[in-house]
């Protein structure tokens, strides 16, 4: 066993009938009049069991070595002066689940090293005992139904060092005539815990939580209660760390918490209360430093009362109360002793102090701490509340405002300090501060990394200055509206240098100049203006003001892409012409100027475009019947259908010809069985396209759909002439990447005539569709916006195709040139404004396009008898060549009158291929069904379409 134990008399008498050894297995039961002792048996499983007694030997109840496991569900009891409840060595798990009484100068367990004990039952001691005594890196818990009581000079749990102390249910200790407490740790590393609902109840003398030791940490969340001359927690040691979150209630000449040794931190998030009745003094919490200094937080609340003091520092250290500290009248609720060297007060946000704050002449006051709060400057001097204090700091990021007058010199070292009263001193500003407010300060200096903002933040606010200097890197922060600026009013001289912010009220107007500060006189000049968005400020002078006067420049700041520049350009014209802009827009940066140029208005065209091509394609499919003919005729477009001849080639050799029972070519196009005169037929189609943005344009990604249902009905006129006409009904989807979105309903109405020349053909078709257009979009530059625009929108299309088709023993070919247009004309329209201040509102001019194109290429079919029909399979290559690629509009902003400009979409390739594969089946009954995929590639579009016809013909 360890050395703790030596001098406690191990008994030899052996185990007696009521506690009976079986193996590894102890059983008491029934009453044990002289208790049990191991002897030198290890790993031992004691049980205790719920009736039964166990009395001592003179020495204790029950003695154990090392490595057992006791577990007390009954009484143990010791009837001789000195005896203990168990004594056990090492690494022993002890559990005492019912009672255990001990007499004077005893012990109720009592263990070595590396044990774990919990206890959840009674445990009562005498005069000078301990509940549990233990040495070294033990875990010790008297759990929520555990009881502790011990007498005078006792102590409930006392451990050697570097172990765990928590109690979660109670402990009571009498008073003391020695150190005693209720949790008690010497030597270094312990940890002491008081938990949630916990209490600890001490006499007069007697600490609750104490350690002897460095390194400790030291917590209470529960309620700690001691009376005359007791620390509630008693820390003598360095680097400790004490936490109180709960409740310490403490009596006269008594602390709440009273530390000794460096570099401690105390901690207080929940009450401190020392109700002093007597001459005597009392402290909440009290610090004593040696060489180091240690740390005071205070968060939570602290009252004294008569001839106590709230925290009390001895030596160096820092204390921060953003809590209370309540005082008796006359009473010291901080107090700095004479001994201090550098010590400091920080007040933070929610400090609340009745009593006296006395330093010792050379303390340091501060305001930090984060949040905003108002701080009296009249309650700082001789005789007054905050007395003794040397030097005045503004830290940390909160926002303080002083009010009052006072004559100190204060240093801006970090966060805001507002002054709306009068320092009379020297006002010093440093990297990381602010200095504002609309009082009067001394002489003011602003150092590099320093921000200086007169006024309240509010345009026309002012702060008043002796004589003001700027070092080079410091900043002059001034809030502009449509009339004015915040400014200083220096009495004296303005020393300038550094840099001038700008913050624009929102809502507000810029206007050209403004006047930003008054002076005496002034020298210097500051280096630079530091403005939003597109404004570009230059500073001027007269003898006693300093002018700040705009130009509206965004591409003298940014490098902008075509759209950014159009949207800059208009707004720097209205700027130029007006002599004012609303501030939203001379803020823009280049993301703003691309989301507030309304680009999607331009995702209409395109879409508009791929819809009347698809329905060009119909018009002129050959799939649908008769015709085919001799050659093949569809639309060239991004949705064009594939049109060859769909009969079977004729072959050189007739018992090979998979067609031999039909006509040769030259009777195609008069077989009887395949010549109706009338063919109905239906469609259903839709595709999408996707088209790259450009960045030297400006213009974004841009996607189209189209889809829709049509038909139609054709008649021939004679064997080589075909006219048809059809009707559709769909719609459009459109979006720019980010910039909104918008649809449309579609009617479409056509008509075509087709004529044969033998092996050659010539088709031609026009077509015009109406549109019902909605667009949305949400801009964000400043607030949030919600636009809508709508319109009706019309379109007219046209194409010609003429093409030959060779008939080969294994394909038709049919080369083919075709030439179209779309004219897409869109009325004058402005947007909604559902929601927001609608700023960037947009007007658009009425425009018309035309997208015209030339297409060369090559179709083939192949065509294979079956069972009562006919299965054609069709394809096509072409190039096609777009004239009028550009996609854009012009709009105008209405809050903007005459600021107009023009927004450039996503264009379109010059150039690109088109490819078509197509499959019909016709039966001979008239009924037939084709499907069509289509594709056109560019280097910044990939579109893909398709459709499927039924039809009949008789």
């Amino acid at each position: 066993m360890a050395a703790l134990l030596v001098g406690l008399p191990l008994s030899a008498t052996s185990a007696h009938a009521d506690c009976v050894l079986s193996g590894q297995t102890v059983t008491c039961s029934g009453l044990d009049a002289d208790g049990f002792d191991a002897g030198a048996l290890n790993n031992l499983t004691v049980n205790v069991q719920p009736l039964a007694t166990v009395n001592d030997n003179g020495t204790a109840t029950i003695i154990l070595n090392d490595t057992n496991t006791v577990t007390n569900n009954g009484t143990l009891t010791t009837v001789n002066p000195g005896a203990n409840g168990i004594i056990f060595g090492d690494f022993n798990l002890v559990t005492n689940n019912a009672t255990i009484v001990i007499g004077a100068s005893g012990f109720g367990l009592v263990g070595a090293d590396n044990n774990v004990v919990v206890n959840n039952g009674t445990i009562v001691a005498g005069i000078s005992g301990f509940g549990i005594f233990a040495g070294v890196n033990n875990t010790i818990t008297n759990a929520a139904t555990g009881v502790i009581t011990v007498g005078d000079g006792a102590s409930g749990i006392f451990v050697a060092g570097n172990s765990t102390v928590t109690n979660a249910g109670a402990i009571t200790i009498g008073n003391t005539f020695g150190p005693a407490a209720g949790i008690f740790a010497i030597n270094d590393f312990n940890t002491l815990v008081n938990a949630a609902g916990a209490t600890i109840t001490g006499g007069d003398g007697a600490a609750g939580l104490a350690v002897q030791g460095n390194d400790a940490k030291v917590t209470n969340a529960g309620t700690i209660t001691v009376r005359d001359s007791a620390p509630g927690i008693l820390v003598q040691g360095d680097r400790a760390i004490v936490t109180n979150t709960g409740t310490i209630v403490a009596r006269d000449d008594s602390a709440g918490i009273s530390v000794l040794g460096d570099s401690i931190t105390i901690i207080n998030r929940g009450t401190i209360t020392v109700r002093n009745v007597s001459s005597a003094t009392a402290t909440g919490i009290e610090s004593f430093s040696l060489a180091g200094s240690n740390s005071i937080i205070n968060t939570g609340t602290i009252n004294v009362g008569t001839n106590a003091t709230g925290i009390s520092v001895s030596g160096d250290g820092t204390v921060f109360n953003s809590g209370a500290i309540n005082a008796a009248t006359g009473s010291a609720a901080i107090e700095f002793c004479a001994c201090s060297v550098n010590s400091s007060l920080t007040l933070g946000p929610g400090s609340s102090i009745q009593g006296l704050v006395i330093g010792s002449g050379v303390e340091t006051f501060q305001l930090g701490g984060t949040g905003k709060d108002t701080f009296n400057l009249s309650l700082i001097g001789a005789g007054l509340q905050y007395d003794g204090f040397a030097t005045f700091n503004k830290v940390d990021s909160s926002n303080w405002t002083v009010i009052g007058t006072g004559a100190q010199d204060w240093n801006v070292l970090g966060g805001t300090l507002t002054v709306n009263g009068t320092i009379a001193g020297i006002v010093t500003v440093n990297a990381g501060g602010t200095l504002a407010g609309t009082g009067t300060t001394g002489d003011t200096a602003v150092n590099s990394g320093g921000i200086f903002a007169p006024g309240n933040g509010t345009a026309g606010s002012s702060l008043n200055v002796a004589n003001l200097a700027f070092q080079s890197g410091a900043l002059y922060m001034v809030q502009l509206n449509s009339t004015t600026s915040s400014f200083a009013n220096v009495a004296g001289n303005a020393d300038l240098s550094g840099i001038v912010g700008v913050s624009l009220t929102p809502g507000s107007n810029v206007i050209k100049q403004y006047t930003i500060m008054t002076t005496g006189s002034h020298n210097g000049t500051f280096s630079g203006v530091n403005a939003p968005g597109g404004l570009v400020g230059s500073i001027s002078f007269d003898p006693t003001h300093v002018f700040l006067t705009f130009a509206l420049d965004f591409g003298a700041k940014f490098g902008l892409n075509v759209n950014q520049q159009n949207v800059a350009n208009a707004a720097t014209n209205f700027f130029n012409a007006n002599g004012t802009i609303p501030a939203a827009f001379a803020s823009l940066t280049p993301a703003g100027l691309t989301q507030v140029s309304g680009e999607l208005a331009t995702g209409s065209q395109q879409a508009t475009f791929d819809a009347m091509n698809l329905f060009l394609s119909l018009l002129t499919d050959p799939f649908i019947d008769g015709r085919g003919g001799v050659g093949g005729n569809t639309g060239a477009t991004p949705f064009t259908d594939e049109g060859a001849d769909a009969y079977a080639a004729n072959k050189q050799d007739s018992a090979r010809s998979a067609f031999a029972k039909f006509a040769t070519k030259a009777d195609v196009a008069r077989n009887d069985l395949l010549d109706p005169h009338w063919s109905v037929w239906g469609s259903a189609f839709g595709g999408g396209s996707n088209t790259s943005g450009n960045a030297t344009l400006g213009s974004q990604s841009a996607t189209a759909r189209a889809f829709g249902l049509a038909a139609g009905a054709d008649y021939r006129i004679s064997p080589d002439t075909l006219v048809g006409f059809a009707l559709a009904g769909g719609g459009t989807n459109f979006s720019v990447a980010g910039f909104g979105t918008g649809r449309s309903d579609l009617f479409q109405a056509g008509a075509f005539v087709r004529r044969n020349f033998g092996a050659a053909y010539v088709t031609a078709a026009a077509a015009y569709g109406w549109q019902d257009v909605t667009t949305d979009r949400t801009v964000t530059a400043a607030g949030i916006d919600r636009l809508r625009a709508e319109f009706n929108a019309n379109a007219w299309s046209g194409r010609v195709e003429a093409g030959y088709r060779f008939a080969t023993p294994w394909m038709g070919i049919t080369p083919y040139a075709a030439g179209q247009f779309t004219a897409y004309s869109l009325p004058a329209y402005a947007e909604q404004v559902l929601s927001g201040a609608g700023t960037f509102a947009l007007n658009y001019a009425a425009k018309d396009v035309t997208a015209s194109r030339s297409e060369f290429g090559v179709r083939t079919d192949k065509s294979f008898a079956m069972q009562n029909a006919i299965l054609t399979l069709r394809g096509r290559v072409a190039w096609a060549h777009d004239f009028n690629t550009d996609r854009n509009v012009t709009a105008l902003f209405q809050t903007l009158p005459g600021a107009s400009f023009v927004v450039n979409g996503a264009a379109q390739a010059h150039d690109s291929a088109l490819v078509t594969g197509a499959a019909e089946m016709k039966w001979v009954n008239g009924f037939s069904l084709a499907g069509t995929f289509e594709g056109q590639f560019s280097n910044v579009t990939n579109s893909y379409a398709g459709k499927g016809v039924v039809r009949y013909s008789w």
